[in-house]
């Protein structure tokens, strides 16, 4: 009939309604749960990230630039050891440590997040050579830029094998060993020298050596013996590639007009020499 059809619909809505109330605090709560599981997964996950993996030993310690130097003395000059950590690597404190080493001209240190370090050396470049004491042998000994020796050779014969790096004598040095480093004045002419070699070797290639003459009272100039010529040039300490092409052009004339020359005296900017027995200019 139909009161008692609309009252079983309206019976069983209200069970519906019921059945729903019932099974929505199931639900609620449930999702409350995964809520909490996955938020204690992702917290989990981010201590591990970030608080306890940067604390765990490296796991990668990657070393370059020069090979002549023993790993462990590098990390042992740079504060890590096998319980370093990405958090304990100290880049500008490892950094100036490892360019206190003779051999290093410069170090970079770089972290790489959370358990890798990286360690790129670039070693000294030869800038001179001269012939030393050590210890009682006449040796040859390179220098650096700075001044710096960085190399000793074992025998003189090792000479010929760096055309391109002229003899420099009158270093005011007796006993010399890795790591010795000339006076700062020597500096500004030993980077001249090193510059002129990486950008035109062909200028050096000539000479065969050039002599320190200090002054009485302070600085020096330099004295130029050209290969295979008696003749000798005197220049300023500022050692150039203009100075040297001028000197390469006047070996040319002297060789072509037949003047026997014996100093060349470049200093004030123009040539003024000493023929052998006269004076001209």
């Amino acid at each position: 009939m139909p009161g008692n059809r609309g009252r079983a619909v309206s019976n069983y809505s209200i069970a519906e309604e019921c059945r729903e109330a019932r099974s929505s605090p199931r639900m609620d709560k449930w999702f409350k749960r995964l809520i909490f599981v996955v938020t204690g997964i992702l917290g989990a996950e981010l201590v591990w990230i970030f608080g306890i993996t940067p604390l765990l030993p490296l796991a990668t310690v990657e070393v370059s630039g020069i090979s002549g130097i023993d790993r462990s003395e590098i990390l042992s000059r740079a504060g890590i050891s096998l319980h370093s950590s990405y958090m304990t690597v100290n880049p500008e404190a490892a950094e100036t440590a490892l360019e206190e080493l003779y051999q290093v001209e410069s170090a970079q240190v770089i972290k790489y997040y959370p358990d890798t370090v990286r360690i790129i050396l670039e070693p000294r470049r030869l800038a001179a050579l001269s012939l030393c004491m050590v210890e009682g042998k006449l040796l040859p000994v390179f220098f650096d830029k700075h001044g710096v020796a960085v190399k000793i050779g074992r025998d003189v014969r090792e000479l010929p094998q760096t055309p391109a790096l002229p003899l420099v004598s009158g270093l005011p040095l007796e006993q010399v060993r890795l790591g010795t480093r000339l006076s700062p004045v020597f500096a500004p002419f030993l980077a001249q020298l090193e510059a002129i070699n990486t950008a035109a070797p062909e200028l050096l290639a000539p000479i065969s050596e050039i002599r320190i003459n200090r002054k009485t009272y302070d600085g020096f100039d330099l004295i130029l013996y050209p290969v295979n010529n008696a003749i000798k040039f005197r220049l300023e300490s500022n050692l150039n590639e203009d100075m040297l092409r001028y000197m390469i052009l006047m070996i040319d004339v002297f060789k072509t007009t037949g003047v026997d020359a014996d100093v060349v005296d470049l200093r004030t900017g123009t040539a003024s020499y000493v023929i052998k027995g006269a004076s001209s200019g």
